[in-house]
């Protein structure tokens, strides 16, 4: 069963003013930014698979919920959906601050610009990919809220997969793009999306 916080009207709002904050960023910059058409050719459909993994991840994780009642998180639930909206605020927080630190160099898409430099700054000094942590920690922030064992492992599991392909095809390119000066900042920076894990 889902989280008895989220039957109450009040919960209910938190949370979706909780992910409208987190997400703000994300939708105006799609409503106002646009990338060249030419830049699919390097995407391979990772930025589809991102889509499609978080939005049916989160559908499928809140049928877990109601589907998989036995595998509920019964244990106090305002403490567990306050774990779980941090989560989501700091993971919308890290990955704003990733892009905010990338600035004109940030797309969607995965391309490179003629001028662009290796950035290692901010957090990326930590992480190569610290934008897909932060989309990794607002979607574990979701399953917790969801307060559902098998939700939690379902959107993690999916976005964590297009997660995955999408810094291996972010990487040929960007090692085939930057060379030298990319492959050297690995080496210094080895974790790609959690630290001290991968």
């Amino acid at each position: 069963m889902v989280s008895s916080l989220l039957t109450q009207p009040l919960y209910i709002a938190i949370f979706y003013v909780v992910l409208l904050i987190a997400f703000w960023s994300d939708l105006r910059r799609t409503l106002t930014r646009s990338t060249p058409d030419e830049a699919d050719r390097h995407d391979h459909n990772s930025r589809r698979l991102i889509a499609v993994t978080g939005g049916g991840g989160i559908l499928a994780g809140s049928g877990c919920a109601y589907a998989l009642p036995m595998l509920a998180i019964e244990w106090r639930p305002l403490i567990v959906f306050s774990v779980g909206a941090l989560l989501i605020l700091a993971g919308g927080g890290l990955r704003q601050y990733a892009i905010r630190t990338l600035d004109q160099y940030f797309t969607t898409r995965v391309m490179i610009h003629s001028d662009q430099p290796v950035i290692e700054a901010g957090p990326y000094r930590w992480v190569r990919h610290p934008a897909y942590t932060g989309g990794l920690l607002l979607h574990l922030g979701i399953g917790v809220i969801l307060a559902n064992w098998a939700s939690i492992g379902v959107i993690v599991l999916g976005i964590g997969t297009a997660y995955w392909y999408r810094i291996h095809v972010e990487e040929q390119t960007l090692r085939r793009e930057l060379g030298a000066e990319y492959i050297h900042y690995t080496e210094r920076t080895p974790y790609r999306l959690v630290p001290f894990i991968w």
